[in-house]
């Protein structure tokens, strides 16, 4: 924003006489920002696949407070701390409306809940905003009946927490809440089954 509040307003002696301002010629730098910018957002968000994390090899994670949205186990604004699932293993997703492989692995998480919650283990799905409002992520989960805790990362600090630098990014923590696997791209259901057992271990 400097940088356009110097071109719009320049020094009187900035400009050789005979000279003139021509606005028209800044457009094309204008417009190979915007597109420079979007590619970086869109470069966050990929199906590509890299996990950190190897057995023996844990650190503890940090503490967070999620309001959640409604659905059919959660109040709209409930609070959960990760102090309140103490001695569960947690697999936490983050993500948001607009990313393709977010949407596309969304419905894998749920049927991953299903099939684990029994055994104790709870699922989080983290939205982050910019791209997309917290109203499109309520309409979001409830479009595709999402049914574990989802809610907003309304400051961005759980991606900074958490090391987020791609979507979707999914955290594994143990029943002691050490993070276990780090895992940056999408997930089919067989390759979430495979990293949940794991972390079950």
């Amino acid at each position: 924003m400097g940088i356009l509040v110097s071109i719009a307003e320049p020094k009187l002696n900035s400009t050789p006489p005979g000279a003139s301002f021509q606005p028209r010629k800044l457009l094309p730098i204008l417009l190979a920002t915007l597109v420079v910018a979007s590619l970086l957002l869109f470069a966050a968000c990929s199906s590509n696949a890299a996990s950190t994390g190897t057995p023996g090899e844990t650190n503890m994670a940090p503490g967070f407070e999620l309001a959640l949205f409604g659905n059919e186990n959660h109040d709209a604004g409930e609070m959960l701390k990760l102090t309140d699932l103490e001695g569960k293993p947690v697999v936490i997703n983050f993500w948001y409306p607009s990313c393709p492989p977010c949407r596309e692995e969304m419905p894998a998480f749920e049927s991953a809940f299903q099939k684990y919650k029994a055994q104790g283990v709870e699922f989080i799905g983290v939205q982050s905003l910019g791209l997309n409002t917290a109203q499109e992520g309520q309409e979001f989960i409830t479009e595709y009946g999402i049914t574990y805790a989802v809610g907003p990362d309304a400051t961005g600090g759980l991606l900074v927490d958490y090391r987020v630098v791609g979507f979707p990014s999914t955290v594994f923590l143990d029943k002691d809440h050490n993070v276990v696997r780090h895992w940056t791209g999408g997930l089919d259901l067989e390759k979430l089954d495979e990293l949940v057992q794991l972390t079950l271990q």
